[in-house]
Parts: C-alpha cells; structure tokens; sequence
C-alpha cells in the first residue's frame, strides 16, 4: 500500500548521527538533492512491485587436514 512519507518514523542514534533506517529509507540524495518530502505520496497503489532475492552458496576444501598423533 502507498502511503505518504514519513521521514521521522526512523529515530536517530543515541549519538546524535543518522541511524541505518532512516539513511536507506530515501536514498535519492545519493544522485543529488532528496526527493522525499514529508506528507508526499510515495509510490502509486494502482501499480503493483514485487521485490525478490536469491542466493546460493557453494564452499570447498582445496586442502586436507590429518589429525595430530599424541
């Protein structure tokens, strides 16, 4: 669902600097000024996104190990 933007729901951190959530959560000052407005519609309901990930993981020993005799 498209709701407005609401740039305070990310508090920041007890040090004062901006925490993870609030820096990803509009990363358009990456390209140059922010777009995020608080109030804006952000996103368009009528057209639906999807979003997926996929990892595969694939590990090898190249070496062999011989236990110690005592």
């Amino acid at each position: 669902m498209s709701l407005t933007y609401a740039p305070d729901a990310f508090s920041l951190n007890p040090n004062g600097t901006p925490s993870v959530g609030m820096l990803l959560q509009d990363r358009s000052y990456e390209t140059g000024a922010p777009i995020g407005v608080k109030g804006r519609q952000r996103g368009n309901s009528t057209q639906k996104d999807g979003f997926v990930t996929m990892q595969f993981g694939l590990s090898f020993n190249l070496s062999s190990y011989r236990c110690p005799t005592n």
